[in-house]
């Protein structure tokens, strides 16, 4: 069994898109652990309901809980840096809380957004570029892990699909696990996402499950796999040899 992390700066970047996929893992009794970097406070649904920021972070926190509970994930943890801020803070100390985590969690694999973000969030730029540059630098200290780093993302979308026009997606040349789920995982994760009761209008709205078709796509940085993988867990890189880091200028 694997162990994976998955590393978004919001409540709810887990649920837009990944959370089947994460359902599928625990189905197969892998580790799954999610580490979410702020509590979502500056989103505007708090001034549907009339939330200080306080407010908003303690609901979202707490519609966490219940999707960890419906996902059964390992472990849950949620700091508390502020939300739409992660540009202007100490990229180190952010560096230092992700690695403190690859430390505790010693994760096979760890999983965050694109270096486009989908979204194109900053915060979601942020995360990437920190989450990546922890990854290399415990692989270049000769550390054992992670030995595979994913990148969440969306394939090109059908012709006919009605998906947002501000979301990015990946070439499919750079598509390298095709994750696919069944029924089941996929309730799960509808479950999951609809805990987060707060953002029920921009959920209906969206429909962010619908954009993902019947599979997860990820890249996988410094690997290229054709045919692309089903799973996260397949053809993992051994401990030694971990991502395979380009070589310096």
């Amino acid at each position: 069994m694997a162990t994976l992390l998955y590393v978004f700066p919001h409540p709810d970047d887990e649920c837009f898109g990944p959370a089947p996929g994460m359902a599928r893992q625990r189905r197969e009794n892998h580790e799954v652990h999610l580490l979410t970097l702020t509590r979502g406070e500056a989103t505007s649904q708090r001034e549907r309901y009339g939330y200080s920021k306080a407010e908003m972070a303690e609901t979202r926190y707490q519609e966490m809980q219940d999707v960890a509970a419906t996902l059964d994930l390992n472990s849950l943890t949620v700091l508390e840096y502020p939300d739409g801020q992660l540009a202007e803070l100490n990229p180190l100390v952010l560096e230092d809380e992700i690695a403190d985590h690859l430390h505790a969690r010693e994760p096979d694999i760890v999983v965050t957004y694109p270096v486009h973000g989908i979204s194109g969030h900053p915060d979601h730029l942020v995360t990437h570029a920190l989450v990546k540059r922890v990854a290399c630098a415990f692989r270049q200290d000769g550390t054992a892990v992670p030995r595979r780093l994913a990148f969440y993302t969306l394939p090109p979308a059908p012709d006919d699909a009605d998906r947002a026009s501000h979301l990015r997606h990946s070439p499919p040349s750079l598509i390298d696990c095709a994750l696919p789920f069944d029924a089941t995982d996929l309730e799960t994760g509808r479950e999951a996402l609809h805990c987060y009761e707060t953002y029920r209008p921009v959920i209906e709205e969206h429909r962010p499950l619908d954009a993902i078709g019947d599979h997860i796509s990820f890249e996988l940085f410094g690997e290229a796999h054709e045919p692309r993988l089903s799973s996260l867990t397949e053809a993992l890189p051994d401990a030694e040899t971990g991502l395979d880091l380009p070589a310096r200028p």
